[in-house]
Parts: C-alpha cells; sequence; structure tokens
C-alpha cells in the first residue's frame, strides 16, 4: 500500500550516501558530486514538477542526504515506517529530522524550516509525484524557494528533508495545478496521506493549491504566518461548478502557507476545468486563474 507521512517544525531566531552514482562532475545539476542514482532521480522528477509551476529549481545538500538516508536504513531495518527514531533501535542517529540533520553536520540556522517527507512503495519519482499529488505534502514543493533538499532510498521506503526560508519569503502566490498543465490525475484518496486532510471521505479530486510568501522581516507568528486566507474558489468543467473542500490555515494549522481546495468528487478523465482562487494573504489579496487537463 502507498503511504505518505508528513512533518513540519517551524524554528525561529534564536560525506555522501551509498549507491550508485554516476563518474561525472554534476555539481551544477545536483548541488554537488556526485549524488546517488536515486536521490538524482528524485530531484530531477522535483525540478521538473517545480518548473511546471514556474518555480526555480532545488538542489541537493550531501549532508541533507546523509540525514535522509540513514533515516530510510533505519525505518528499513527496523520495519518502522515513522518520522521518530527510538534510540533502543539499531540504526539510530536522531530523533527527529533536525535533530539527524546535525548529527550528519548540518547547520540549524536561524529564519529557516525543517520539514521532512516519507513514503513506501514507490520508486523516488514516484514518490515525488506522491508527495505533490497530496494536501500537506506538496506544500514545500510548490513554495516559492525551497533552498535545498536531501533525498533517501531504502528498499521501497523513501524519505526527502527540506529546508525553507521562514517567516520571511518573496511574496508570491503560486497556484498547482499550473494554468496549462496536462496529465493532471483525476483522484486523490486522503486516507493514504497521514494526517488525512479529508477525514469521512476518502477518494476525492485532486488537490487544486495556491502557496504564498510574503516579505515580514521576522514579525510574524508561526503557527499563521501570512495571515492567509481562502476569500473564494470555483472549479468549472463542461458540466459546470464542481462541488469543494477547502482548507487554509484558519482551519487547518498545517497549512502555514497554503490554501487548499479538493473536489469531493474525482475529477472526470480527459477533461479541462477551469480555475479561480481568491486568497488574501500579507493584507491585500490576489485572484489566481488557470486551467489544466486530466489524463
Amino acid at each position: 500500500m502507498r503511504t505518505f507521512t508528513a512533518l513540519f517544525l517551524v524554528m525561529g531566531c534564536t560525506s555522501n550516501g551509498d549507491g550508485d552514482s554516476a563518474s561525472l562532475d554534476c555539481a551544477g545539476l545536483y548541488g554537488y558530486d556526485c549524488p546517488t542514482a536515486d536521490a538524482q532521480e528524485a530531484l530531477d522528477r522535483v525540478n521538473a514538477l517545480r518548473a511546471e509551476a514556474g518555480l526555480a529549481p532545488t538542489v541537493l545538500e550531501s549532508r541533507l542526504d546523509v540525514a535522509s538516508q540513514a533515516h530510510t536504513d533505519f525505518m528499513a531495518d527496523n520495519s518502522d515506517f515513522n518520522h521518530y527514531e527510538d534510540a533502543s533501535k539499531p540504526g539510530y542517529t536522531g530523533d527527529w529530522v533536525w535533530d539527524r540533520m546535525e548529527t550528519a553536520g548540518y547547520p540549524l540556522e536561524p529564519g529557516r524550516v525543517w520539514m521532512e517527507v516519507i513514503s513506501k512503495g514507490l520508486s523516488p519519482a514516484d514518490a515525488v509525484d506522491g508527495w505533490i499529488g497530496t494536501v500537506y505534502h506538496r506544500i514545500p514543493f510548490t513554495s516559492v524557494e525551497l533552498i535545498e533538499v536531501g533525498f533517501g532510498y531504502t528498499d521501497d521506503y523513501a524519505g526527502m528533508a527540506l529546508v525553507l526560508p521562514f517567516p520571511d519569503a518573496e511574496r508570491s502566490a503560486v497556484l498547482y495545478p499550473a494554468d496549462g498543465q496536462v496529465d493532471v490525475p483525476t483522484s486523490f484518496d486522503s486516507d493514504t496521506e497521514i494526517p488525512d486532510p479529508a477525514p469521512g471521505h476518502g477518494v476525492v479530486g485532486y488537490p487544486i493549491s495556491v502557496s504564498v510568501g510574503e516579505p515580514l522581516f521576522g514579525n510574524a507568528s508561526t503557527e499563521d504566518p501570512y495571515g492567509l486566507r481562502l476569500i473564494s474558489a470555483s472549479v468549472t468543467g463542461p458540466e459546470g461548478a464542481v462541488e469543494l473542500l477547502s482548507l487554509d490555515p484558519s482551519n487547518d494549522s498545517y497549512m502555514f502557507n497554503m490554501a487548499a481546495v479538493m473536489p469531493v468528487s474525482p475529477l472526470s478523465s480527459a477533461t479541462t476545468y477551469d480555475v479561480e482562487m481568491v486568497v488574501e494573504f500579507g493584507g491585500s489579496s490576489e485572484t489566481l486563474t488557470g486551467s489544466f487537463t486530466t489524463r
């Protein structure tokens, strides 16, 4: 069974892994010479999806790779699909992702947020597709700035550590799926995401989201830094308006920089849908429009 889970922690002011790698200078593409083939595959997919949304690429960081690989080794060796590591079990390198980053020598700098996403039962590229095809796991991938990431893969356990700026960011509002995007999945099984963003609904339509950023200069609450609110949303297909479930930071604390809607029912295949989402953040509103076509 495919399962996804994510952990988010916001922090305010105050060695490469094993595996096959290419025998060439790939620092410009991936961030250092030379990450594993699994890490390269995952990063390529992340950056392809970011490019669809008009976002800049990110890079791998060797110490984040080490931390991520250590955790997927831990999960596989102990058959323990979890963000938390029990110090009494073999392969322990830190309780939580930020502890494992420190163990690997990565500096935990002020003004950044550290995240981790994990999955089981998918290839590296499919794991990335799975994460961005959810609600909570999509957050780091569609944020305007993704400083750097690390990736680990052991058996069918995948894990990615991600570092983003917080709370200050370039003012931005990013719609996903992007305008003109094709081959968009029709559905999302919310029961496969932990926590479940649509309790009691199971399979719903593919999530549609707006991720925002705003230069706040450090003066923000960690729970609702941008004052983001979804003012209105519509998704319209050939048969008319689609019934939606809505999430934003006012009703879900995980959604600190994202607002999202989920169609109550799966979308139709090979169909174009028009989207309009109006959001307010940083004291002003923006209207985002676009269309996408399902696979």
